[in-house]
């Protein structure tokens, strides 16, 4: 794995995928092939690489190097996944409860708000199946009646409140650095029971990294 890893460092300085460069690369991951743990972590260090030199290089061509490294990762699994989901109905909340449930080491949450204890209840199920969550929120809702996040915070869940004189008003979520759940829903009864909204889930590498690059400001921001 110290192998592939410094391959991967030495590969991303030019923020380019050389051909002999993917060669090597390709041989160096033949023996985790079958191993999806130690491919999944390959991942995560690719998309610790790309984030950090992105904040310092700001060169949005690492996505391309990043978009390379999966396809090597994962070849023939790798294929872009997209859905669209709508409310008033349970499909958003039916689908934000299965972000959760199917998560199986991460989920990053960025929200104006949760009041829905639907979500809460998987939320906190999750924390206690040892999935890292964090969750970002803004303060002036967090003191809501029903707002859950304070609760959440309680049962030992990593929270952050932005409490400048503007809105937090993200609604997005991350599963497992992989997963993209975004749209205009809040985490709310009212958004399935009353409101228009939308959210959409997708696998898009590039936006993905997009929402985690911005998640991981805001986190350092606010610490």
């Amino acid at each position: 794995m110290d192998t592939i890893y410094e391959a991967l460092k030495s590969s991303i300085e030019d923020f380019n995928m050389a051909r002999s460069e993917r060669r090597d690369l390709k041989e160096l991951l033949k023996p985790i092939k079958s191993d999806r743990t130690k491919k999944a972590l390959t991942r995560a260090k690719a998309f610790k690489l790309a984030s950090e030199n992105l904040k310092i290089h700001k060169n949005h061509e690492v996505f391309e190097w990043l978009e390379d490294v999966v396809k090597l990762i994962y070849s023939k699994e790798s294929s872009l996944r997209s859905s669209a989901y709508f409310s008033p109905g349970d499909d958003c909340l039916n689908r934000i409860c299965r972000l959760i449930d199917e998560s199986t080491r991460s989920i990053d949450i960025c929200v104006f708000t949760i009041t829905d204890n639907r979500i809460t209840k998987r939320i906190v199920n999750a924390f206690s199946r040892k999935i890292k969550i964090r969750i970002i929120s803004d303060n002036t809702k967090s003191e809501d009646r029903g707002s859950d996040v304070d609760y959440l915070r309680s049962k030992g869940i990593e929270c952050l409140f932005d409490s400048t004189s503007a809105h937090m008003h993200h609604k997005f979520a991350i599963s497992d650095n992989k997963l993209l759940l975004n749209g205009s829903y809040n985490w709310t009864r009212s958004a399935s029971t009353e409101n228009n909204e939308n959210i959409s889930i997708t696998n898009d590498l590039r936006l993905v990294s997009l929402f985690q690059n911005e998640f991981e400001r805001l986190w350092e921001d606010l610490s």
